[in-house]
């Protein structure tokens, strides 16, 4: 390896020897670190796919602050919160969209019926008109407020209003129509 920073650095100068050990250091980093720190996180991330994921997401945010990475007191340990964080994130990110659907299925079931599964809610949703659908998503999945979403879609207030109210009953009648054909 050594052999050729020597012939890269006669060819392009310092800035690529730089490169070359900032790379270097990274897979020292890499090869002692990985597979430890995704046993470790697959405990967090309940699977070891989503662990490595994380993992490889903060690896590549190390390659990118590495300058300033590099001067941390635990590199490693900057990798680990910034993987844990990723976790977080998508924890939090899964819990939101099973909020989301729950709240659609709450505001969409007719009194006493009750969704088989979230499959039948992704269908429904699915069969919505675009701007119905668009305007539950952003109010029941991302949590907006009526204005947000109004001021997001740059229309009024009032016809969000109505979309919300036009998806919630058009979701209740394509629910009671389900419920019906499984009779």
């Amino acid at each position: 390896m050594e052999t050729w920073i020597i012939a890269m650095s006669e060819a392009k100068g310092a800035e690529v020897i730089t490169e070359v050990v900032v790379t270097d250091t990274l897979d020292n980093l890499f090869r002692a670190h990985y597979a430890r720190l995704v046993r470790a996180l697959s405990v967090v991330a309940g699977d070891q796919e989503t662990a490595a994921d994380a993992v490889q997401e903060a690896f590549v945010k190390a390659h990118l602050h590495w300058r300033r990475v590099q001067n941390y007191q635990d590199p490693v340990g900057w990798i680990r919160r910034v993987a844990i964080n990723r976790l977080r994130d998508d924890h939090r990110r899964i819990g939101r969209k099973q909020n989301a659907v729950e709240r659609l299925q709450a505001a969409a079931r007719p009194a006493g019926v009750e969704w088989s599964d979230g499959a039948d809610a992704t269908t429904m949703l699915a069969a919505l008109p675009r701007q119905q659908r668009l305007t539950l998503a952003l109010f029941y999945v991302d949590g907006l407020s009526v204005e947000e979403v109004a001021s997001t879609l740059g229309i009024s207030e009032g016809a969000v209003k109505f979309h919300l109210h036009q998806g919630r009953e058009r979701l209740r009648g394509t629910q009671s129509g389900m419920e019906e054909a499984r009779r």
